[in-house]
């Protein structure tokens, strides 16, 4: 029994070989093309999809700052309007410099001794006056 291989003529095989290398390099770069233009065409819908989503989202706001309620809202909000016979109260909190002032000092009178605390409270004037 002879091989198969014994019965292929060599200039044959390297013809074939030949053709074979020749469609491989052929068929590279459109196969390459392909797949960076498949990738940029997902990254594209991504990015479609998310312009969509902000497009929808403008849309609500404006559909939103359409409404008679929304507009009330914002003008007591940012304006600080009122309506009539409503009593506005305006609450004015300390800036952060200010709190943390204080919070400085608390840990400074929590670092004393309790006598010191006593004597400081009795010798020390009170603020604004």
């Amino acid at each position: 029994m002879t091989s198969w291989l014994g019965r292929v003529d060599p200039k044959r095989a390297a013809v074939i070989a030949l053709v074979v290398v020749f469609l491989a390099l052929t068929l590279a770069v459109p196969v390459r093309t392909y797949l960076s233009q498949r990738s940029e065409f997902n990254e594209l819908q991504q990015e479609n999809a998310e312009l969509r989503q902000e497009v929808a989202d403008y849309e609500h706001k404006v559909v939103e700052q359409n409404d008679p309620a929304y507009i009330e809202a914002k003008a007591r909000e940012r304006l600080q309007m009122v309506k009539r016979g409503e009593r506005q109260v305006i609450v004015i909190a300390p800036n952060k410099e200010q709190q943390e002032a204080a919070e400085r000092a608390e840990r400074e009178r929590e670092a004393n001794p309790w006598y010191q605390n006593i004597w400081d409270a009795v010798s020390t004037p009170p603020e604004g006056k």
